[in-house]
């Protein structure tokens, strides 16, 4: 008579407790795999730091080997390139928000304004993306280094707009100077928020436009 397909098993088929327990892993489409090592890497570049982090350590927290990481990225520094480059990506097509308000001609105000806003949103939605956005980091190569200097400018440049729809025909050094200092009013500000958590991010939105419409105060005169 045959076994019916409830029925125990044989101590010999019997499946180890740690068989059984076993997670199944699962298959990815190479794109799909590519956002989840991005994932992973992200998330332990913001907890242990880039000079911290190994690609064992991305292997294993991905759960793959270490070939399959390589296949995706070839070095540590290309897989953290390639998280910085989706990360300014997304900023910055949030900032494309703003392009639509100075075609409806809105305030300076208004656009500052809402770039503190979508700036600070980021920060707290996903601080850990912002601070691999962020923070310094020193062991990287020179050419990294200047490719992720170029992607710093390329979110500038979106400031560098909003500058000369208030400017008009404004010098173009001040202007590009300027840019450069609002940027880094929002990179020191995001960092004492983090450790000032309790400020609402309301108002941290608000030191952010009062200081700079006060620094921007000369372009309007």
């Amino acid at each position: 008579m045959g076994t019916s397909s409830d029925q125990a098993m044989a101590p010999d088929q019997a499946m180890a407790p740690d068989q059984a327990m076993a997670p199944r892993r699962t298959r990815l489409r190479r794109d799909q795999r590519s956002e989840q090592l991005l994932d992973v890497a992200e998330e332990l570049f913001a907890e242990l730091g880039f000079e911290n982090t190994s690609m064992e350590d991305i292997a294993r927290s991905a759960g793959v080997t270490r070939p399959i990481v390589y296949s995706h990225y070839a070095t540590k520094e290309g897989i953290f390139l390639a998280c910085v480059r989706r990360a300014r990506r997304n900023l910055e097509d949030r900032l494309g928000e703003l392009d639509v308000m100075l075609d409806n001609n809105a305030s300076v105000t208004e656009v500052i304004q809402r770039s503190g806003e979508i700036f600070f949103e980021t920060l707290e939605q996903d601080p850990r993306r912002w601070s691999v956005l962020f923070s310094p980091r020193t062991a990287l190569s020179e050419d990294v280094t200047a490719q992720l200097r170029q992607l710093r400018f390329g979110t500038i440049d979106r400031i560098i707009q909003i500058a000369r729809h208030m400017a008009g025909q404004e010098d173009a050094d001040r202007i590009s100077a300027y840019s450069h200092a609002i940027s880094g009013v929002g990179e020191q500000l995001g960092r004492w928020w983090l450790a000032n958590p309790t400020v609402r991010r309301e108002q941290i939105v608000s030191y952010y436009r009062e200081f700079i419409m006060r620094g921007l105060a000369p372009l309007e005169a």
